[in-house]
């Protein structure tokens, strides 16, 4: 039998770990794989975790994908696993739902014009927004109390385990009190996700604008360039388009939802963090005005690509100019 993950036991220890586990790993031969029942996990604030263990009888020609849903189906986070051998594999889930999209950066700021020549992003061709204190904002929240789903996908066949997931003894909180922070924190989430979504297509398009004035200049890239940048810089600020993680400017939209969402989780340098509470009424009126500025913002957005980025692309060839690609 082997186990691919490392283990710190003695070989002694081993040895007994492998014996007791064999009447419990015995399988159907016909079975490629046997996913084993999990141990109920905690929720805890910080490291949380669990160790889902799976049996393999030969190697897989395709990756395997480990999915956990809750109990509403939804798909909480998905996992691959690498370095498989037959016999007992194991791999970890830090209870945390998936991260939401982050802001790709792609143009030249007027700010500094030799951005890309420093060596954190000499040769990339993307850059995140760094603010100080918002690493943990690169992460989903920790998943609630409850029921969950862990699936082995293993090409056509699907083996699956429950999961529970409890609040620790010392919580402050109750279960319906993390319920009630989570369902927020995923709906800030997936607004975080839609703010990144547009500004990497405004960047995308940007990007080709700054290419293009590289080899003419032209009024008509200059006027859909302003209207890019005026619902660009509604999400971020020209501070945060410098990727200056010691910049402590106005925040703009996005740093805003994301300052909101680590008030609500685990907390940052900044923020306090209160995972284990309910959700207070000036949380939930925070995000509810932030959520009317967002309404606001994807209406001026989808007016630029639904007009005004066609208009452009209608006049272009006329005027000797690429048309505009979006990205897929």
């Amino acid at each position: 039998m082997v186990v691919s993950r490392s283990c710190s036991l003695s070989k002694t220890a081993l040895i007994c770990l492998i014996f007791t586990a064999l009447p419990a790993l015995a399988q159907d031969s016909d079975e490629p794989a046997r996913l084993l029942a999990p141990r109920a996990a905690f929720r805890l604030l910080e490291n949380a975790g669990t160790t889902f263990s799976y049996v393999l009888n030969f190697p897989p020609d395709n990756p395997i994908v480990i999915e956990i849903h809750d109990s509403a189906g939804a798909l909480v986070a998905k996992l691959r696993a690498d370095n498989l051998q037959p016999g007992l594999n194991r791999i970890d889930w830090d209870l945390r739902w998936q991260p939401p999209l982050q802001v790709a950066l792609r143009t030249t700021p007027l700010e500094n014009p030799h951005i890309w020549e420093e060596p954190r992003f000499r040769g990339a061709d993307t850059r995140p927004v760094a603010h100080k204190g918002i690493e943990q904002a690169q992460f989903g929240p920790i998943a609630a109390p409850g029921r969950y789903t862990v699936e082995l996908h293993w090409d056509d066949k699907t083996y699956t385990q429950p999961l529970d997931i409890a609040l620790p003894p010392n919580s402050h909180g109750t279960d319906a009190d993390v319920q009630s922070s989570v369902r927020l924190q995923l709906k800030l989430r997936d607004d975080i996700s839609a703010m990144a979504t547009m500004t990497n297509q405004i960047e995308v398009l940007r990007k080709q604008i700054e290419d293009q004035r590289k080899l003419s200049a032209s009024a008509a890239l200059d006027a859909i360039d302003r209207k890019l940048q005026d619902v660009e810089f509604q999400m971020i600020s020209h501070s945060d388009a410098l990727s200056d993680e010691k910049n402590d400017a106005e925040a703009r939209l996005y740093l805003n939802f994301l300052w909101l969402n680590l008030s609500l989780g685990s907390g940052t340098g900044k923020f306090a963090g209160g995972a284990d509470y309910a959700p207070t009424e000036t949380a939930i009126s925070m995000a509810r005005d932030l959520e009317t500025q967002l309404h606001i913002v994807q209406a001026q957005y989808k007016k630029l690509m639904d007009d005004d980025v066609p208009a452009y692309n209608r006049a272009a060839p006329a005027l000797g100019l690429p048309v505009l690609k979006l990205s897929n």
